[in-house]
């Protein structure tokens, strides 16, 4: 699987049995599923805590580090000056050090309840803190149609959460070439997004040669996070809102989508 790939054993270190009744066309049989973990993690920043994100508690330093820079809170993973992740009530804390200097204060909206698992908005008091674009960061990433249908091919291989419990949505880092890097699971799209943020930062990975393949639709939220991580190509499993494609092209963003016809990637006007 090479560098950065996922261990088979992972995808039910995160997962619990579940047995229940199967009922099938032969009859009911009894079954045991394995379902992911989705806990409450808390993010702090300084120890002060920022927000609460429905998450699966994997990969949680990634996680910390990608949501700080998808939401331009930092600019850089070096601003990092530590990651704690400790046990909190029902869930987890982990709490990011980060030089006050690097803290972009306006870039940390107002949250008044937690961010489940299905959207990134949950919490923002504000209807303008919801679309928060950088602006100009178009980066001229190469993205082919080829390219995208390998990476969509060999997706599975990266995906040892989902191949146990069939829930999570994954996010990878392709090459140009469509040959997967690095991936990461959870049970929210957002997430996973961020864990891998997260980890591409760790390596210091250049932004500019791949992109970014999801498991998932794709909504203005993912292609804010890429746009703010300095991404520049996004393919996700179905096509884009058309928010997500206006934004997409207010920054520069390239994006592509599997259709039953091969891959659909989308002008950029």
């Amino acid at each position: 699987m090479g560098e950065g790939g996922r261990r088979p054993d992972e995808g039910l270190a995160n997962s619990i049995a579940a047995a229940g009744i199967l009922h099938s066309p032969t009859g009911p049989i009894k079954t045991i599923w394995q379902v992911p973990e989705e806990v409450p993690i808390a993010v702090l920043f300084n120890s002060a805590p920022y927000a609460v994100m429905m998450a699966t508690p994997a990969d949680l330093d990634d996680f910390a580090a990608g949501f700080a820079l998808a939401e331009g809170i930092i600019t850089s993973a070096s601003h990092i000056k530590g990651i704690l992740t400790l046990p909190s009530e029902e869930g987890l804390a982990v709490d990011l050090a980060v030089d006050e200097k690097h803290l972009n204060r306006d870039r940390m909206v107002k949250r008044s309840l937690e961010g489940r698992v299905g959207c990134g908005l949950c919490g923002i008091e504000d209807i303008k803190d919801a679309i928060r674009m950088p602006e100009g960061i178009a980066v001229n990433t190469p993205l082919s149609p080829q390219a995208v249908a390998r990476a969509y091919e060999a997706l599975p291989q990266w995906q040892p959460m989902n191949a146990v419990n069939r829930t999570v949505h994954a996010a990878a880092w392709c090459s140009a070439d469509g040959d997967i890097l690095l991936s990461r699971e959870d049970v929210g799209r957002h997430n996973a997004l961020d864990k891998l943020i997260g980890a591409l930062a760790k390596t210091n990975t250049n932004l500019r040669d791949g992109f970014v393949l999801m498991s998932s639709r794709c909504s203005f939220e993912l292609v804010q996070k890429c746009a703010l991580a300095g991404i520049g190509a996004l393919a996700t499993i179905s096509a884009p809102t058309a928010l997500a494609l206006q934004l997409a092209r207010q920054a520069g963003l390239k994006l592509a989508a599997l259709s039953k016809g091969g891959v659909m990637i989308f002008e950029q006007e």
